[in-house]
């Protein structure tokens, strides 16, 4: 049985025990310092996360949320090594969610980016590609960074996810946020564990008011451990393998799909 076949019949068999719909990369950028319309959370059911395709190309099969979707759409995504896809050889989740070839994706993540830096760049990284035709979704996938280079919980939910929550709306995106994965690399301490919770407890809460929140610390496969040192889902006790990434496009196209059928957000301001 090939490597592509075996993981597949594995999330088969795992499946999603948590996903609420609405990481982590140590990189060579500068340590930052901390800087200083409420939607509903929707939650998905285990049925509702098909299994992945046979080669990581491939469209998703027919019925899927993936072949769901509107024909036309932009996908952003804020994030940092693990949406590069280091550890997989570059296969970054986010470029392989099996979406028709209308939807445009554009993948703004950097190795060792905060989000205070995704922040600070949203007007030249993001906002650019909203489309005035076609519904615009931003993925904000940072957030680790932050938390490794000093940031505490309430700074980075507060003083950074918030107002990028709120100003990406305002621009005229759908919103959607991750929940931080766990990693127990080098460097990583208890004090950093400690606020990835208190973090992600905050995410869920969503006073920020994305428009939904992708829990992948909540997944039965990725998150919070269970597969962190198991090489088959984990390249380094940090970022995602390939069968890793293949399981966040899957967790990934579930929650984003459903706002590529919706209409364009008109921009407030």
């Amino acid at each position: 049985m090939s490597q592509m076949n075996f993981v597949s019949r594995i999330y088969q068999i795992i499946g999603l025990a948590t996903l609420v719909a609405m990481s982590s990369g140590c990189g060579a950028d500068a340590a930052p310092a901390p800087s200083s319309a409420i939607a509903v959370v929707n939650v998905g059911s285990t049925s509702a996360i098909p299994s992945p395709t046979s080669t990581p190309t491939s469209a998703a099969s027919s019925g899927s949320v993936a072949s769901q979707t509107a024909a036309a759409g932009v996908i952003v995504q804020a994030g940092d090594s693990i949406g590069v896809g280091v550890g997989a050889d570059d296969w970054a989740a986010i470029d392989h969610l099996g979406f028709s070839a209308g939807i445009t994706i554009q993948n703004a993540s950097v190795s060792g980016k905060a989000m205070q830096t995704g922040y600070g760049n949203r007007m030249t990284e993001v906002f650019p590609f909203r489309s005035s035709t076609s519904p615009s979704v931003l993925l904000i996938q940072q957030g680790t960074n932050d938390l490794y280079y000093g940031t505490n919980a309430s700074s980075l939910y507060r003083s950074i996810l918030t107002p990028f929550v709120s100003d990406a709306r305002k621009a005229g995106f759908y919103v959607v946020v991750d929940t931080i994965l766990p990693r127990s690399d080098g460097g990583w301490t208890s004090v950093m564990e400690r606020e990835r919770i208190a973090y992600n407890t905050l995410v869920r809460a969503n006073r920020a008011g994305a428009d939904a929140v992708n829990d992948l610390a909540a997944d039965s496969v990725m998150g919070d451990g269970n597969n962190l040192n198991n090489q088959s889902f984990y390249a380094d006790g940090a970022h995602p393998s390939l069968s890793g990434q293949q399981r966040l496009a899957i967790l990934n196209a579930t929650v984003l799909g459903p706002f590529l059928q919706r209409s364009p957000r008109p921009p407030s301001r």
